[in-house]
């Protein structure tokens, strides 16, 4: 009796442990695994664009779609690895907007900062809101899986943070 308890104690703490266990297997791969080279240097690209002239909103809008090429070249069986290239291209761009508003708060005058701030608040807002606008568009009326949907809006994703950081930038060497 007690052999037999002992039994399904060890039956049910394997039932519990082998998900958990490839659980781990399957993020700790995803840790390990290399970040898409198109997401390594998105910020790069962008910022050597942008040392060109940039005249119109098309040319910046050029300069971002450059930065995240590499992620809109993944074919189109794999959108979970160009989602997380997204991902990446935009975890780099906000970290550069970060940056750029640490610096242009060090060097230009409280209200310029200030401006500088709301506009680029509210430039990241709007992008952001179109972006789940076209997601809730695409689930209820294309025929797209939600793995595409979901490349869709990491693309829209990236592509905001990346026109608000050249904007930002732009911005940064006029002051």
């Amino acid at each position: 009796m007690v052999y037999q308890m002992q039994e399904q104690s060890d039956l049910k703490v394997e039932i519990i442990m082998k998900p958990i266990v490839v659980s781990a297997i399957a993020v700790g791969i995803w840790l390990i695994s290399p970040v898409p080279v198109a997401a390594q240097d998105a910020r790069e690209t962008l910022n050597a664009c942008l040392s060109e002239r940039i005249e119109t909103e098309a040319q910046l809008l050029d300069c971002v779609s450059a930065a995240i090429e590499p992620c809109l070249s993944e074919p189109d069986d794999m959108n979970a690895v160009a989602a997380l290239c997204f991902r990446e291209a935009r975890s780099q761009l906000d970290a550069g907007i970060s940056a750029g508003m640490s610096d242009l708060r060090a060097s230009a005058s409280d209200e310029i900062s200030t401006l500088v701030s709301i506009e680029l608040k509210y430039d990241i807002l709007s992008g952001l809101l179109q972006c789940d606008r076209m997601e809730e568009l695409a689930m209820a009326l294309s025929e797209y899986d939600a793995e595409a949907i979901q490349r869709q809006k990491a693309q829209c994703q990236a592509t905001t943070s990346g026109l608000a950081y050249a904007r930002l930038t732009l911005r940064g060497r006029e002051n």
